[in-house]
């Protein structure tokens, strides 16, 4: 009989995407992903795709019979492990005027997919569970929709709950993508996961913190292309030139989704005047686009973190997404690595449908960093924390 302590930890993961975050339980090790739920047909397939073992059920998940699902994987309420989930995060956004009335969510129907991811927690009360949010779900309204999920898991027997903003770039992602992590769970404290780098100076430390890593970190053995260029798949440019790139390529000896967009006439020439860093401020007065903001038509540099890579990052009056020397946008793969997706990941559907994808994913290192909290707690011992 199978010592249950050598059993992988189950996870389901609801509103999955692509399956980024189960991703990052994947690249931890000790997981096993049994399921997954999305209403997008392009996201459960590439989900399918990444995650090949896992159940996959369709639709939305206010039409999905939680006990039924439970039974479908052949467990009893409160076995499974590890239970995630990203409800949409539009409803939470900066720029969407919302209320909050007498302890509900209103307004915007999205947020009330909270409380379907609730229903599910109550169905299959799992051991830990992981929610993940825009930042502003924590600290919006007062913080009263943190405050009505937390008191729904207190009722639900969760004796730990833990809700903070956590930044990827902490964690190995060359990205600054703040987001809110609520980690909850039954039996055992949770913690938050401890950040492995960091973007201030270490001078004195003990054990120093490795520095934020960068967009050249991330792309830079990548073939260098102009828009409208590339193959897919494609030979990489170069061998691996450090831990990121070797850990992101793993056995690949070539590259899918490295293939540039071609740039409309007025994008192309505000390219033109940009150098790395520069944005709107750069261009001529003829050129300037009649409404802005400040990361938009900026070019990135090799030698930070990227900004939030964005379901929009085709697109470049939607954020820093001009590369840094190629007269181009980035590739989806180039997005993929900004979000530390492994080589190995399949996204589906037309240009759109992968870009969002890409963007609306937890980013698979992020989960890791969580991912490996939960197996110390669960198993007390610690995952290889290369990764």
């Amino acid at each position: 009989m199978e010592d249950m302590d050598d059993r992988p930890l189950r996870v389901v993961d609801l509103f999955a995407g692509c399956g980024g975050f189960s991703t990052g339980f994947v690249m931890a090790g000790g997981f096993d992903i049994v399921a997954g739920n999305d209403i997008d047909d392009d996201c459960l397939a590439a989900f399918s795709f990444n995650h090949p073992g896992a159940l996959c059920w369709s639709g939305s998940i206010s039409d999905l019979d939680a006990d039924r699902l439970l039974d479908n994987l052949s467990l009893a309420r409160g076995e499974l492990e590890v239970l995630i989930g990203g409800p949409p995060c539009q409803g939470f956004s900066r720029n969407r005027a919302r209320r909050h009335q007498n302890g509900r969510f209103v307004d915007d129907p999205r947020n009330y997919l909270f409380v379907e991811f609730l229903r599910f927690v109550e169905a299959f009360l799992p051991r830990t569970l992981v929610v993940e949010n825009v930042a502003d779900m924590i600290i919006k309204e007062g913080g009263r929709f943190k405050d009505e999920i937390l008191d729904s898991l207190d009722s639900f027997g969760y004796t730990t709950c833990n809700a903070a903003i956590l930044n990827a770039a902490d964690f190995g992602v060359p990205q600054r993508r703040r987001r809110a992590f609520i980690i909850a769970s039954r039996d055992v404290p949770v913690g938050l996961p401890s950040p492995s780098h960091s973007g201030e100076a270490q001078n004195g430390a003990l054990i120093p913190l490795a520095s934020w890593r960068t967009i050249g970190d991330a792309i830079s053995d990548l073939p260098s292309i102009d828009g409208g260029q590339g193959t897919s798949p494609g030979p990489y440019a170069r061998s691996p030139q450090n831990d990121y790139q070797e850990l992101l390529r793993g056995d690949a000896t070539i590259v899918s989704e490295h293939v540039a967009w071609r740039l409309s006439r007025v994008q192309s020439d505000r390219l033109n005047f940009l150098q790395q860093g520069d944005g709107v401020e750069a261009l001529p007065s003829s050129l300037v686009p009649k409404s802005t903001y400040g990361s938009a038509y900026r070019r990135m540099s090799w030698d930070i973190p990227a900004l939030t890579i964005t379901t929009w990052m085709y697109h470049p009056g939607s954020g820093m997404f001009y590369h840094p020397e190629d007269h181009r946008t980035i590739t989806i793969r180039e997005g993929a690595r900004l979000q530390s997706f492994p080589d190995s990941s399949e996204f589906v559907g037309g240009k759109v449908s992968r870009c969002r994808q890409v963007g609306n994913a937890v980013p698979p290192l992020m989960g890791a960093a969580i991912a490996k909290t939960i197996y110390s707690t669960l198993r007390g011992m610690h995952l290889d924390q290369t990764v």
